[in-house]
């Protein structure tokens, strides 16, 4: 992963933790719900790229068993102070073996990769799922790919943007089967969030 974007967490993450506070607020219920009951056996999920644990929260209080991954030192801190068993890696090369989880959960972290490496994190994601695994994917509308900064975290992010068409067929490159899928526009972006199955 880019080390510009770790650094900026890094340094920034309280900030971010933050930032994100009325999102996961808003987040929708249903989108959680969908990922519940598409799990056919375990509750064992890797949030992929966990931040500041917001979201892990909000799955834990779904009953799910959640290991949290990231990148960033600061980020895997946060998370381990909020009691999760976490993990410090890259998003590219996740350290554990084939069919170890239930679910992934990636919410606004993939879109930090460069569009050229997409599928191969996809299909990482894959080789980690049981053959029965889904993933929960939320990625931002749009079709840019560029360095971002904000008020909150005032380092240069990578950002690469898609349309619904687009991740469709990447997703299916990879050997996804979609079978859940719903926008969330909470302010100015719009979140575009699939569910797909290991087919």
């Amino acid at each position: 992963m880019d080390s510009k974007i770790i650094e900026a967490y890094n340094k920034f993450g309280d900030r971010y933790d933050e930032q994100t506070a009325l999102f996961w607020e808003q987040f929708p219920k249903t989108f959680i719900e969908s990922f519940r009951a598409g799990l056919n056996t375990g509750k064992d999920i890797l949030n992929i790229g966990s931040g500041p644990g917001r979201d892990s929260l909000i799955l834990k209080m779904a009953g799910f068993n959640v290991t949290c991954l990231d990148a960033s030192e600061s980020m895997v801190e946060a998370t381990t102070t909020k009691g999760f068993n976490s993990v410090q890696a890259d998003l590219m090369e996740l350290p554990f073996g084939n069919s170890s989880f239930d679910g992934a959960w990636a919410y606004t972290s993939l879109l930090h990769l460069p569009k050229s490496k997409i599928v191969h994190a996809l299909q990482e994601i894959k080789r980690i799922l049981k053959p029965s695994g889904i993933l929960a994917l939320g990625m931002i509308e749009g079709d840019e790919e560029k360095y971002v900064e904000d008020k909150f975290v005032i380092e240069p992010r990578l950002f690469s943007y898609y349309s619904k068409s687009d991740l469709e067929s990447l997703l299916e490159e990879s050997g996804f089967q979609i079978y859940h899928f719903e926008q969330f526009t909470p302010k100015r972006f719009t979140y575009l969030n699939f569910i797909v199955s290991n087919a």
